[in-house]
């Protein structure tokens, strides 16, 4: 995603040719606003493309909820974009956040 916020602020594309056409093909899904990259979704109008530290805050707030549900990745992955964030791999990282949770590895015990 960091390629995409360069080449909107800045015209820059990485050197690598094949991920400079990468990122010229999919450069419609994204947009810049006062700094801050969004994707267009299919099912949302726009999501806040976050990373690192963010991706797992999210995740966790959303899988322990409120009342402690401790979702599946699928449906983790599914909140976190309905809630209206993206990243590249979120389907991934969703699904392993859920297997590594220690309280749901105890309840299913």
């Amino acid at each position: 995603m960091t390629h995409y916020k360069r080449y909107l602020a800045d015209g820059i594309l990485p050197l690598e040719p094949t991920k400079a056409r990468k990122i010229k093909k999919n450069l419609t899904k994204y947009t810049l606003i006062d700094g801050d990259l969004f994707r267009h979704g299919f099912t949302h109008p726009i999501l806040v493309c976050v990373n690192g530290e963010q991706c797992m805050r999210i995740m966790a707030k959303i899988h322990k909820g409120i009342c402690g549900s401790h979702i599946g990745g699928r449906s983790l992955a599914l909140k976190a974009i309905r809630a209206g964030y993206y990243w590249p791999t979120i389907r991934e990282d969703c699904m392993r956040y859920a297997q590594q949770c220690k309280q749901c590895q105890q309840h299913a015990d």
